[in-house]
């Protein structure tokens, strides 16, 4: 394996995009009781681009699978993201990253009676952060809309914008109420590697959901540096090109390459079965969203490497990271 000397390597995630991100903590009262699923991330997206699109989109253009109107849209925006004319690389995705990530609650609890809370994170990214306003109100509509199988029906009591690395938030909205002059405390790229540099070269990471992650052809059963490097790498540089101010200068292989020699220790991963019934389309299909759990250490992990795994580990990689899948926790061991 060529390894790659350390300035290549900085070189390389020196040009990290600028992908700016906010964490928004939401606490959604329950009005009626009912029971949840254990996973509940799907539950949360299911009706949340229709609740969007009320809440963003003309009339005229609910119900209809093309857009009536000359404008582009918050909805659309967020949804239907237009290519940028001056990225040809990226000309051929036809699945756009949307510029935004539910984190449900990492518990397994279903059973949920009227009074209580359920809380949920909000990560924005790039533009989406604009977009702010129209995601708490969708949240509002989703909340009158129902919930899982019983509707159940809740209403958005407070969001709070967490400061980086933090549990401690600002008070956005209250029971119905934007708070003005608040000062959201977004997180820069430059940011992210400044911390990155500061932890110890041994990375412990643990899964907070099921990471579906095809690499090389198939989907990984085990911890690879090399397909986290990489899904990274890549999520970052569609959502940097679709939703901020474009994706890398130049290559991130390195990065990859580099990733492929660090070693995995202390590794429990095991396969975790994983569905979810989709809605959209005329029919209803069922789509399979497993995927690998649990933690590894890597050993001696590089301070570019470090950036780029902290960066994905905020805006989730693999499939289904609107759901809150492929996010997963680092901490650094000495």
């Amino acid at each position: 394996m060529e390894q790659h000397p350390t300035t290549e390597l900085d070189a390389a995630v020196g040009w990290l995009p600028n992908l700016p991100t906010l964490r928004v903590r939401l606490t959604l009262r329950l009005l009626t009781s009912g029971v949840f699923p254990a996973q509940k991330g799907s539950m949360l997206r299911g009706g949340f681009g229709y609740a969007f699109q009320q809440a963003s989109c003309p009339r005229s253009c609910w119900q209809r699978e093309e857009c009536v109107s000359g404008i582009i849209c918050p909805f659309r925006w967020v949804f239907a993201t237009p290519h940028p004319p001056d990225n040809p690389r990226l000309h051929d995705l036809r699945d756009v990253p949307r510029p935004f990530v539910i984190e449900p609650p990492l518990d397994a609890r279903t059973d949920y009676r009227a009074g209580e809370a359920l809380e949920l994170t909000l990560v924005l990214i790039g533009r989406g952060i604009d977009f702010l306003p129209y995601f708490l109100i969708s949240f509002e509509r989703l909340g009158a809309m129902g919930l899982g199988r019983d509707n159940v029906r809740t209403r958005l009591e407070r969001a709070e914008a967490l400061a980086p690395w933090s549990p401690v938030g600002t008070l956005l909205y209250h029971n119905g109420q934007m708070l003005t002059g608040t000062e959201l405390p977004i997180l820069s790229s430059a940011a992210v590697v400044a911390r990155a540099a500061t932890l110890p070269a041994n990375l412990h990471i643990t899964l907070d959901g099921p990471l579906r992650l095809k690499y090389r052809g198939t989907y990984i059963e085990r911890f690879d540096p090399a397909a986290l490097v990489q899904a990274a790498c890549w999520r970052i540089d569609a959502l940097a090109a679709f939703h901020a101010n474009g994706g890398w200068e130049q290559s991130y292989r390195p990065l990859v390459e580099a990733a492929e020699a660090l070693e995995v220790v202390h590794e429990a991963a095991t396969w975790r079965n994983l569905q979810r019934t989709s809605t959209r389309g005329p029919t209803r299909q069922r789509m399979d969203l497993g995927g690998i759990t649990g933690s590894a250490l890597l050993r001696d992990v590089p301070a570019a490497l470090r950036a780029v795994l902290l960066m994905g580990s905020i805006v989730h990689i693999g499939k289904a990271c609107v759901f809150g899948h492929g996010g997963y926790e680092i901490e650094g061991r000495g």
